[in-house]
């Protein structure tokens, strides 16, 4: 099956496009796949053989993080499992792949939840490339789905694992407006607690904030020690937070994503912009879906474009948040001066 990867900084319109390439016929989307996985720290990206079995705790053991959110006052819009009707209950663990990935599948996500353990455990040891490959296959046979997409929020970090656990996968860089995602970001309670994890990460001198695990709690200060284990959800978002810090942020994704992207030969990466998506619906899904190997139809565009909806904001004018985000500013129109095949047409 043809691979293509939507990456962005989050909360620059992925999910709003994840919901219109889930109207595609021929898309099998895996919406917030690997983000689901590497929320847990479980080496979602290690390039090593892996059997059947653990390969299946991987997709299918909670990630506490998306519990605590799932449980709390401040569900994100992402988080579309039934949860007051489905078998799973975030207070006692709802598993990786069923709060995003699965119930934007299908309107029965543990059925199909269910149909996968009874295969997964029993599949041979091999790469986990070669596990994530066989669960698209697999996926794509049971819904009738010719062509992969998957997007996940921050995904931009994950474009250096990316890149070499899938070499033939095309990727497709989706940005927004630094301040309007710095703004948005410091609303979402995913965000919050990624800002704190990395506040977490460089006082201990770790590499990433989904590097932090149970032996770093008593090593962490009061104020991010709850970090570890099942997130305190409310005190993050009761956290005092500048909005220039969530800019900072941005910019610190958006440069390392371009440097990451760019890596990438032109005839694999295309560029797109959310407030281009807005402006002209139907041409740029269009070349989305073209990009992707899916056939743009009419009656899909159609329909995708009329749940495209604009919102209008408010500029940000803090001067802190706009210094914040210069520099991936600067990055983004270094990265859109070069060519890049998807932006042919």
């Amino acid at each position: 099956m043809r691979i293509t990867f939507v990456v962005g900084t989050g909360r620059c319109g992925s999910t709003m496009l994840s919901r219109a390439l889930q109207a595609h016929p021929d898309v099998l989307g895996m919406n917030e796949f690997f983000t689901s996985l590497a929320a847990k720290g479980d080496g979602a990206f290690q390039d090593r053989p892996i059997d059947g079995r653990r390969f299946w705790s991987l997709l299918s053991e909670p990630a506490l993080t998306f519990d605590a959110i799932a449980a709390s006052a401040f569900r994100t819009a992402e988080m579309i499992y039934p949860y007051g009707e489905g078998r799973f209950r975030p207070e006692t663990g709802v598993p990786a792949i069923a709060h995003m990935t699965l119930p934007a599948l299908t309107a029965d996500p543990d059925a199909l939840h269910d149909d996968l353990a009874a295969v997964v455990p029993h599949w041979p040891t091999r790469p986990v490339a070669d596990q994530y490959r066989a669960l698209f296959t697999d996926l794509g046979q049971r819904l009738r789905r010719s062509v992969v997409v998957e997007r996940s929020g921050a995904s931009v970090a994950f474009l250096p694992a990316l890149r070499a656990l899938f070499p033939e996968a095309r990727f497709v860089h989706l940005s927004r407006s630094g301040p309007h995602c710095a703004r948005s970001m410091s609303r979402h309670a995913a965000f919050r607690t990624l800002l704190l994890r990395t506040e977490a990460v460089e006082s201990l001198g770790l590499a990433s904030p989904f590097d932090l695990g149970p032996e770093h709690g008593a090593l962490l200060p009061d104020h991010l020690a709850h970090l570890v284990g099942k997130v305190d959800v409310d005190r993050v978002m009761r956290t005092p937070m500048p909005l220039a810090a969530f800019g900072k942020l941005w910019s610190h994704l958006m440069t390392r994503g371009v440097d990451e992207f760019l890596r990438l030969p032109p005839q694999r990466r295309m560029t797109l912009a959310y407030e281009d998506i807005l402006d002209r619906p139907e041409h740029h899904l269009g070349r989305l879906a073209a990009f992707s190997g899916a056939e743009p139809h009419p009656a899909w565009l159609h329909e995708a474009a009329a749940s495209v909806v604009r919102t209008d904001r408010p500029p940000v004018t803090d001067p802190d948040t706009l210094s914040a985000c210069a520099p991936g500013e600067r990055a983004l129109e270094r990265q859109n001066r070069l060519p890049h095949a998807g932006n042919a047409r």
